[in-house]
């Protein structure tokens, strides 16, 4: 006969939540060394001011948790200007000259391109790269891009007609641009004469690779370029033109105070002292036991588009199949102004000018 079984001493209520504490703790920990951003990735929270020690839109005074933009009256104009900037930087491609490939051409190309910022403007506050209790860190003053892309000519529906589809990628990031353009050429070809290819081009960009913002970029463009022969080996053509682009940005569903969980608030209930002690900084003891925190989810207001003008030059040389593209552009500082907002509150686009230089590297077939 074995002897009688040991009673387990009984586990407490503390002692349960301070493992579940850990085993949260642990879990976090693992998922954001998973899925930790990088140093030009988004986070809009920064854009809010913590020079105080916390961010005036977040009121937690009460037993639910309230933005109030209205604290912070350039809030929405550093949105503005932030998404004016970055707009400029994802924009479509512009490199290729009015010529078209032919409706037979295919063309097959790397592309790597820089962009001028205002990285000491408060707006630019708004990514990883900024620690919002200290914005002595702050991104590179120029963001550079890389992306492949796939050109093709075509006679249908109408003559002289080209598209192209690609892709860039901002480094130190996850952001992506899925890009695609049609170009319609007016004159072209006629290259023994003095005057030059004309075209117009319509083109699109789609931010993806976060949730701080859904940005679509349109763009409109008139180009011209002038094709010569040199040595009857290379063939050269200048081209520049002029771009506007319409940049529509759209706020994501944003956790004001990150640093709670609104879960564990809600079910830490008043009554538990041992639980209300280990609550987060963040998480104000008054809304333990209900869902409060969840009025800290908030997304900035939907804006009027954005929209910047771009001038553009470069040269495109061909030797047999090979070819190499130079450009340069510059982007005048945004004016634009929202029009939605609430008088004496409109969001206005404080964006700096902005540089940008490109090369591009492929094959025409």
């Amino acid at each position: 006969m074995g002897g009688p079984k040991a009673r387990r001493a009984p586990v407490t209520s503390a002692v349960r939540r301070a493992g579940l504490a850990v085993l949260i703790s642990c879990a976090v920990s693992a998922g954001s060394d998973r899925a930790r951003a990088d140093q030009n990735d988004l986070r809009l929270l920064n854009l809010c001011d913590f020079s105080s020690g916390s961010c005036p839109w977040i009121n937690q005074s009460g037993g639910e948790t309230v933005v109030e933009f209205g604290a912070d009256t350039q809030a929405t104009s550093r949105y503005r200007s932030l998404m004016s900037e970055l707009g400029v930087v994802m924009a479509p491609r512009l490199q290729t000259p009015a010529d078209t490939l032919g409706f037979a051409g295919f063309q097959f190309s790397a592309e790597i391109g820089t962009t001028q910022i205002s990285r000491d403007k408060p707006f630019w506050n708004g990514v990883e790269a900024v620690n919002p209790t200290n914005t002595r860190g702050r991104p590179n003053g120029w963001l550079t891009t890389v992306g492949l892309f796939a050109r093709k000519g075509m006679w249908l529906p109408v003559p002289a007609l080209e598209w192209g589809v690609g892709a860039v990628n901002l480094l130190q990031s996850g952001l992506w641009a899925v890009q695609g353009y049609v170009k319609l050429a007016l004159q072209e070809g006629f290259h023994e004469w003095p005057l030059p290819s004309l075209a117009v081009r319509g083109g699109f960009s789609q931010l993806v690779g976060t949730d701080q913002v859904n940005m679509t970029i349109g763009s409109v463009d008139v180009l011209m370029s002038k094709a010569v022969s040199i040595a009857g080996t290379v063939r050269l053509e200048p081209f520049g033109g002029w771009n506007l682009l319409l940049i529509d940005a759209r706020s994501g569903v944003i956790d004001g105070t990150p640093g709670c969980d609104a879960v564990l608030l809600q079910q830490t209930k008043q009554s538990d002292a041992a639980g209300l002690a280990m609550l987060p900084s963040a998480c104000p003891v008054a809304q333990a036991g209900g869902w409060g925190d969840l009025g800290a989810n908030f997304a900035f207001p939907r804006q009027d588009l954005i929209t910047r003008n771009r001038l553009y030059a470069g040269a495109k040389v061909r030797l047999a199949s090979a070819f190499f593209v130079a450009q340069a552009a510059v982007t005048p500082a945004g004016k634009s102004i929202d029009a939605k907002s609430a008088a004496g509150t409109s969001a206005r686009d404080q964006s700096g000018s902005q540089k940008s230089f490109s090369l591009s590297l492929g094959m025409d077939f």
